[in-house]
């Protein structure tokens, strides 16, 4: 769990503090840094990513204006917010942190070098007036500069170098001037800077790699600058070098650990994209590839179980033995409990998802728990250079998601009818909340008839959007969470009308403990007596509905259970249940089965229960049947 904000600013003070000097006394610091903690942890907790590296470079901007650039600043600045949290964000944040302190401290460093240039100059200039004055301004500046100063003549013989150059580049005490720099390391300088003279540039900035000793090498940033006498003749080049060997590493650290799954150390899913991009890439016209989605069943019971230490550490097992029966697949942890494998060719799937079902299959021991998972797996196969990497994640990710609906350890092969089917559903499904506020739902209302007589006793509202029936839209409605929405509108509009009504509830509905006092506001509102309400709570509700059932039942409601198709289960449930009747599912086809549901009718008439069939027959099957009412 993140630690408090304030205890993180306290002890981000006392790093700050203990790495260098700044005036700020630690009251007024420990303030300043509270705030900035509470706003990383604001834009930490958004979808913003603008919002949040913005904070995060104002921060690194901030440390290097308040002086804060000491060895071990920066560095204890990401230790401490890294206890922010986790997660790929923070990541993302924390490396726009270190991009601000590093641009900041490249700005401060220019800035540097712009005055040292200047004062060079100056000096240069003022040697014409004051020699004496000019040779020991220089001096001072040239000697406590933090920088590393090189003066070379027009030869590129080096004339004169601070102690900070020497020391930066490894040499004790006050080496001999054209010693310090290695030969190669001088060459490349020289050539850089003769290129001053036919330039018009005075100057050029840019970032090289130096040698330090003979087995050492350093980042510095280098501004080369040509100093020209009073006429205006070219006279000296000038160096000016700052050691950033130290941020460039921290640089490359956060870039690896940005495309980087850190709990597993596989590349993550934007790192696997860009690798999936240069399979492609590189595939011939009748080049296959072959992509597994995986999701890696019972994590989640493992966490609540034995805790997220044992599910991460679950998680790091996979990915490993991954790594183990497929060699040569590129293989990335795409989030949570989910990785994916890239195999070129197109090998037996079945045998492939066989060899990484069998590899799972034995234990793991964690803290003498043996644990052992198993995966489901989407696989889809690609061929030549124009695959659109997005779409075959995409395609093996529903893939998988179509086979999980067989339960647990199964496997799929991408269907591209199927999958046609299955976007055009979804495309539907996730357009139904902007129906539903353009009024595209509405609600028909078919009339409930008593079998005996023909007479209409009531009304059951049904949902329709467009071409589709009551049971697709409540199906749609519960698979997006809509279906509490929808069914409390369709109660309010059914109990407007002011006669006997039925309306079916969806499963959430029915187990929704907030459901007496829905009814008993919306009867109130509507001044339609209980008794004129039929409500059919869903039987796949059940039993964790069951207390819904009674307290409706004592309100003076006559209470139902639809999608009734018998069954031990459902029988207790009419059983132990003040119903007033029940709503029967689809009849089966089967012989048997039809005999089995005639047989099931008397025992509920023995129990006081009304008989609704819903859906359509013909008439003397239901007579057959022995029901009740009908929907017409």
């Amino acid at each position: 769990m993140p630690e408090q904000p304030s205890n993180i600013a306290r002890r981000w003070a006392t790093v700050l503090i203990e790495s260098a000097y700044s005036p700020i006394f630690r009251g007024r610091l420990t303030h300043i840094l509270d705030e900035h903690v509470a706003r990383l942890s604001r834009a930490l907790g958004t979808e913003n990513d603008t919002e949040g590296d913005s904070a995060a470079d104002a921060v690194g901007e901030w440390l290097v204006a308040s002086r804060f650039t000491g060895p071990d600043s920066l560095k204890g600045t990401i230790e401490t917010l890294g206890e922010l949290g986790r997660g790929q964000r923070l990541m993302t944040m924390l490396g726009s942190l270190s991009a601000g302190y590093v641009r900041a401290t490249r700005d401060q460093l220019f800035h540097q070098q712009e005055k040292v240039k200047n004062s060079l100059l100056k000096a240069v200039e003022d040697a014409q007036r004051s020699l004496l004055e000019s040779e020991a301004r220089f001096a001072r500046v040239f000697a406590s500069s933090g920088a590393g100063i090189a003066i070379m003549d027009l030869d590129g013989e080096v004339v004169e170098v601070n102690p900070a150059l020497a020391a930066m580049l490894g040499h004790s005490g006050e080496p001999q001037p054209k010693l310090v720099f290695a030969d190669a390391d001088l060459a490349v300088l020289f050539n850089d800077c003769r290129r001053l003279l036919f330039s018009d540039d005075e100057s050029v900035r840019q970032e090289r790699e130096l040698s330090r000793g003979p087995e050492d090498r350093l980042w510095a940033n280098v501004v080369l600058s040509l100093l020209r006498d009073g006429e205006g003749e070219p006279r000296y080049y000038i160096a000016v070098i700052e050691d950033v060997t130290d941020q460039r590493m921290l640089r490359d650290v956060l870039r690896r650990q940005a495309s980087t799954d850190m709990l597993t150390g596989l590349p993550n899913r934007q790192s696997f994209v860009n690798r999936l991009e240069e399979v492609i890439a590189r595939a011939g016209p009748t080049d296959t590839m072959t992509l597994g989605y995986l999701d890696v069943d019972s994590v989640t019971i493992v966490n609540d179980g034995l805790g997220y230490a044992a599910g991460d550490a679950v998680l790091r097992e996979v990915a490993r033995r991954l790594g183990r029966v497929l060699p040569e697949a590129v293989i990335a942890r795409i989030g949570g409990d989910e990785f994916v494998v890239l195999v070129e060719g197109a090998p037996d799937v079945s045998a492939l998802a066989e060899l990484i079902d069998d590899e799972l299959a034995e234990p793991v021991f964690i803290d003498g728990h043996g644990v052992a998972v198993s995966t489901s797996i989407g696989f889809v196969h690609g061929t030549g250079p124009e695959i659109d990497p997005v779409a075959l994640l995409r395609r093996a990710h529903s893939t998988l998601r179509r086979a999980e609906k067989g339960g647990k350890r199964q496997w799929g092969i991408f269907d591209p009818v199927q999958d046609l089917a299955d976007r055009t559903t979804s495309a539907r499904i996730a357009s139904m909340p902007g129906a539903f506020e353009n009024g595209d739902i509405r609600i028909e209302y078919r009339p409930i008839v008593r079998l005996s007589d023909g007479a209409v006793v009531a009304r059951e509202a049904q949902l329709r959007w467009a071409d589709l029936g009551h049971d697709e839209c409540a199906r749609y409605a519960e698979t997006l969470g809509l279906a509490s929405r929808i069914g409390r509108w369709m109660l309010q509009e059914a109990c407007s009308l002011g006669e006997p009504v039925l309306v079916r509830l969806s499963p959430d509905q029915s187990r929704d403990p907030d459901l007496a006092a829905i009814v008993r506001r919306t009867l109130r509102n509507s001044a339609l007596g209980p008794l004129s309400l039929l409500l059919a709570l869903d039987v796949r509700g059940m039993p964790d509905g069951e207390e819904n059932l009674e307290v409706l039942h004592d309100m003076g409601v006559r209470v139902l259970l639809h999608e009734f198709g018998g069954g031990f289960a459902g029988l207790s449930y009419v059983d132990r249940n003040p119903l007033w009747g029940v709503r029967l599912s689809a009849p089966p086809s089967e012989r048997l089965a039809r005999q089995g549901l005639a047989g099931l009718v008397p025992l509920l008439h023995a129990a006081g229960i009304q008989v609704i069939a819903g859906h359509p027959a013909d008439p003397d099957e239901h007579r057959a049947l022995g029901v009740d009412l009908v929907v017409r």
